[in-house]
């Protein structure tokens, strides 16, 4: 495996993972990582039949243009999980795609590049279908098939989108897989089909009747995302006055915020508490209680109901 990085320099990757790599495993994964002096990056590769899943995560100490190739014909989604980058796809163009977002396109090979910021450290999650596999959900999608009979690349649904609560839960469980070699491959199979059906499902059942929104108003309502990501250990600003912060109407700013962010302002919001909640549980020791006041529950036992109802098992479960 090697990318070629701005400078000319490729990027050479050793198996294996680093001796001190701290991040989710990919189970049943092959491993790669690569070190120099303007870029540190670890990527887990699992080959099912129809698919492929990619997981990466590294650093780079400048601004980066990383040079890279699409060898099969086939369906990618590419998720930023942490950080944002810029790629150029030949046979697509240019993508912008933020943190939480997500692009899908279907492209024959090509060349390809990703310009990545000087960053702490980013993460994305690469999944590859085949056509075998989209050919299975032909009758679900018959749309598919003009995409399938396609000589140019496509974007689906036209541009890169907000990853919905149900994609991320996908991918968490994509990531954190509680089952052995003999049953794992099973349960790969199926979620990846299952996050193969929501991305389908945006692509082509996209409500006609979406409002238009001016320049202005779309950096507003992203502005009201920002704000909010700042009180997520504590009690949120009301809609008025959230409303008021960013000089948008409450009509607009919860129309605006559900269209471009696929969830309630009140439904995003505790989603992100319970993701900082569970990233809390999994890479620290701090006790269940003050976790829970971390995340702006003063309630122990209202913070352990929420969490049971997003992932299906108490915090003292997940810890265990």
């Amino acid at each position: 495996m090697e990318l070629t990085l701005s400078n000319g320099n490729p990027l050479k990757f050793e198996s294996g993972l680093p001796s001190d790599y701290s991040g989710p495993i990919l189970c049943g994964a092959t491993s790669f990582q690569a070190k120099s002096n303007l870029a540190e990056l670890v990527i887990q590769e699992l080959h099912g039949e129809y698919y492929t899943i990619r997981f990466l995560i590294g650093k780079f100490l400048k601004k980066i243009n990383a040079k890279g190739w699409i060898h099969s014909n086939g369906l990618y989604s590419y998720f930023m999980l942490k950080n944002g980058t810029r790629k150029r796809i030949n046979t697509i163009g240019n993508l912008h795609i933020r943190q939480d977002q997500y692009a899908c396109f279907f492209t024959e090979s090509s060349d390809c590049s990703a310009v990545f910021e000087k960053t702490n450290e980013f993460r994305a999650l690469d999944v590859f279908y085949s056509p075998k596999l989209l050919e299975e959900l032909l009758p679900y999608f018959p749309e598919l098939k003009n995409v399938l009979l396609s000589s140019s690349g496509i974007i689906l649904p036209g541009k890169p989108c907000w990853s919905l609560p149900c994609m991320k839960e996908i991918i968490n469980q994509i990531l954190n897989c509680p089952y052995d070699e003999a049953t794992r491959q099973f349960y790969f199979d199926l979620k990846v089909r299952e996050l193969l059906y929501q991305l389908l499902e945006t692509a082509f059942k996209t409500n006609p009747s979406q409002q238009s929104f001016t320049p202005f108003e779309i950096a507003r309502i992203h502005e009201a995302r920002d704000i909010l990501e700042s009180y997520i250990s504590k009690k949120p600003p009301s809609i008025r006055s959230l409303s008021r912060k960013v000089a948008l109407n409450e009509y607009k700013l919860k129309t605006g915020f559900k269209q471009y962010f696929n969830a309630s302002i009140f439904d995003w919001l505790i989603d992100r508490k319970m993701q900082h909640a569970r990233h809390l549980i999994l890479t620290t020791n701090r006790p269940i209680k003050d976790i829970c006041a971390m995340v702006g529950y003063p309630r122990t036992t209202n913070f352990i109901t929420a969490f049971r109802r997003r992932f299906g098992m108490t915090p003292g479960s997940l810890r265990r």
